[in-house]
């Protein structure tokens, strides 16, 4: 009787311990991985590894944004691609050989679904909601294979474009008619003669498309182009249709 009583509270102790680890174990939430490891767990590259002369301000990990909200928390660092990374690396240089006073600086490069997503939230019912995607296929941003950025002196300072970053309006715009693949529809000539005549109609002024139009050749050169309405934004000519089917969705 003695062993059997000592076998069952030896059990009943058993469960005990284990419903104790249980419970602590409950009461330890597992550690997320941070968005750098995540970005590198999708083998994207930071651009700084390839060229450290590039500044990075990352404006959705602060409040300094469209949206008013740290978007990006923890994340520092300008995530894109290998191709597009290396792309914005020779651009760098193209830029310093030309102009050493000067140097890209990032804005935004791959975005998270999760971020497209509460983005396009925080903005849905007000006149900034046609601008945001909505996360449901996800962009090129979500798939690493856009950048914004613009051209700073070396001390950080942007130049002047004649509309800052993430301004919705048509002081923003760089071409007029609609982006294709056609190579012809791209180079910089359409560029130049679409900023002269904003220009003349007063839009910007000479100094701003002198400044658009370093950052587009530059940028071109290098095998990136500009979205025709965001003067920041730059991405690889191929239709969305192939970055779909060639690329990871950022989906966390």
């Amino acid at each position: 009787m003695r062993s059997i009583t000592k076998i069952l509270l030896a059990v009943a102790g058993g469960v005990m311990v284990a419903s104790q680890a249980m419970a602590q174990s409950d009461a330890q939430p597992t550690t997320q991985p941070s968005y750098d490891e995540l970005m590198e767990e999708y083998l994207l590259v930071d651009v700084t590894t390839l060229d450290s002369t590039i500044l990075v301000d990352l404006r959705y990990s602060s409040t300094d944004n469209f949206v008013g909200e740290d978007m990006y928390g923890d994340l520092e660092r300008a995530y894109l691609t290998p191709a597009v990374a290396h792309s914005v690396a020779l651009a760098q240089r193209l830029l310093r050989e030309r102009y050493p006073e000067y140097t890209l600086l990032i804005y935004d490069a791959a975005r998270p679904i999760s971020v497209q997503r509460k983005m396009r939230s925080l903005v849905e019912g007000t006149p900034l909601e046609k601008y945001v995607a909505d996360g449901t296929r996800g962009g090129r941003h979500n798939y690493g294979v856009a950048v914004d950025l613009t051209i700073a002196y070396l001390d950080g300072t942007p130049l002047d474009m004649g509309a800052e970053f993430d301004e919705f309006s048509p002081a923003s715009a760089v071409k007029g008619t609609p982006d294709t693949c056609d190579p012809s529809t791209r180079q910089p000539l359409v560029y130049r003669n679409y900023l002269d005549g904003m220009v003349r109609r007063g839009v910007i002024r000479e100094e701003h498309a002198r400044n658009r139009m370093i950052l587009i050749e530059v940028m071109s050169m290098a095998g990136l182009v500009p979205y025709r309405n965001e003067w920041w934004h730059f991405e690889q000519m191929r239709p969305m249709s192939e970055v779909r089917i060639n690329e990871r969705l950022l989906d966390f």
